[in-house]
């Protein structure tokens, strides 16, 4: 059956005559029960105050439910929280806007209950409220206060943000406030902060007191709403005068995202001792972008010299003459030949477009392949796949597959068993594998070796499926 566009189906359903349409819809809603409730509300949409109530229903259910979400469930509960929030900005924004702010401050109040009811370690939550941050920031701007009104009010919010997802309420203030307003409000910020240093100072403690670095953080975000790094290197050059390496660093980057290259360069001086690399590819960067690529090609160079990255090869290239280019392609390949690692030098091979010289260097050194370094071999073994290079395959999945095992690492067992599985393809495939360790004989070591890891087995055999956050976990 082939695939219905949605332009053709809106089509359709314009052709529909009312009564046909209406009977479709009674039917889901008698089996779906968010159809149930979407055409609920959909009875409600002249009388916002109603619908306000509806959602305000739910959303008091929820404070009181009691329910916790494990990380297998939080995700879900993620999705539930911003499919609120969508509904409220899509159905009750531009009928009631001032009712859609109190809902949605409601709901940035009770944080500490969605953070509190649920195991966020992938920040699903998190990024619920700041989604309720940018839906109130919206909502605000359409209702009919006067704009004076918006400064203390967001601040106030702002401030009770005891988990760091409401940071959104400043970054992106502008949705919200025209500059004149978030100027006044940074000047705001910079008195307190003027107020709190000099306190430091006077004191006999020179330790920095909490409330400075807070001031700071709210200042940089007001920085990104003004577009005006300025405003970040003032607060922090107002209790560090002589930055260190990482604050430079966090200069030089705001200017680059604010498109000021040329000021960027002012913080790029000097050595940043230990964090040296990061300096050297904010200085290629800054100086690609004022077309200085004389200079920012050389530096991209020694960095992708020093590394074998692919990543900093393609950097490379971008600022180099279209007639250099093959001159460095050439000394790419010749430095992926002679290097140490045969992971890399496969990678950057493979990158080059010699797939063939890509899986010898694996094939002549399989025992040197870091098992544990599964964010470089995972796609470095699908890639070898797609060349059709199954003896380089094999070697890529006896690593990852021995370093999964050997580390007795339990959370991963479910792609050992994958990895096991595929390695059973290509021995049953026929294509030989000399001069690699038989199939034969490699299981016969792993069941040897790994005899008592009934876990493994038992996803091996089908008797336990990988669980969704090994495969969040592990890229796969």
């Amino acid at each position: 059956m082939s695939k219905v566009t949605a332009e053709s189906l809106e089509t359709f359903l314009q052709r529909q005559d009312s009564s046909t349409l209406a009977a479709v819809l009674l039917e889901l809603a008698a089996d779906h029960e968010p159809v149930q409730q979407r055409l609920t509300r959909m009875q409600l949409a002249d009388r916002p105050d109603e619908l306000a109530a509806s959602f305000k229903k739910t959303l008091v259910a929820w404070r009181r439910s009691t329910k916790f979400y494990g990380y297998g469930e939080s995700r879900e509960f993620g999705r539930m929280l911003e499919e609120w929030l969508d509904q409220v900005a899509r159905e009750l924004v531009r009928r009631d806007p001032t009712a859609a702010v109190a809902l949605f401050e409601s709901f940035i109040e009770a944080d500490a209950s969605w953070f509190g009811r649920a195991d966020d370690s992938d920040g699903c939550i998190g990024d619920a409220v700041r989604s309720a941050c940018r839906h109130w920031l919206k909502a605000a701007a359409l209702c009919e206060a006067p704009a004076s009104v918006w400064p203390e009010r967001l601040l106030k919010l702002a401030q009770a943000d005891d988990y760091g997802a409401r940071e959104e309420l400043l970054r992106s203030a502008d949705l919200l406030l025209a500059e004149p307003a978030l100027r006044e409000l940074a000047g705001l910020f910079e008195s307190r902060m003027a107020d709190a240093v000099a306190v430091s100072s006077a004191s006999k403690d020179k330790t920095l007191p909490h409330e400075v670095f807070k001031i700071s953080a709210a200042l940089s975000l007001l920085s990104e709403a003004l577009h005006d790094p300025e405003v970040k290197v003032r607060a922090v050059l107002s209790y560090s005068p002589h930055p260190n390496a990482l604050q430079q660093e966090q200069f030089v980057q705001a200017y680059l995202d604010a498109d000021r290259p040329a000021d960027a360069l002012n913080w790029l001086r000097g050595s940043w001792g230990q964090m040296e690399d990061s300096r050297q590819s904010l200085l290629a960067d800054a100086l690609g972008r004022l077309g200085r690529f004389e200079e920012s090609a050389p530096i991209r160079q020694q960095m992708f010299e020093r590394t074998l990255s692919v990543f900093y090869l393609q950097r490379w290239l971008e600022h180099l003459p279209e007639a250099g280019r093959p001159q460095a392609l050439s000394h790419a390949r010749q430095l992926a030949l002679d290097h140490d690692d045969p992971t890399a030098a496969a990678i950057m091979l493979l990158e080059l477009g010699d797939a063939e010289t890509a899986e010898a260097r694996l094939v002549a050194e399989p025992t040197r392949i870091d098992g544990n370094n599964y964010p470089d071999l995972v796609p470095l073994a699908k890639a070898l796949r797609a060349h059709e290079c199954r003896r380089g395959e094999t070697v890529v999945y006896r690593a990852l597959l021995r370093g999964i095992l050997d580390r007795a690492y339990a959370r991963a067992y479910g792609h050992a068993a994958g990895y096991w599985s595929r390695l059973g393809e290509i021995a049953g495939s026929g294509n030989g594998l000399m001069p690699l360790q038989s199939h034969e004989s490699f299981e016969a070591e792993i069941r040897q070796r790994h005899a008592r890891k009934s876990a493994f087995w038992a996803y091996v055999t089908g008797k336990r499926r990988a669980r969704d956050d090994e495969e969040d976990n592990l890229g796969e």
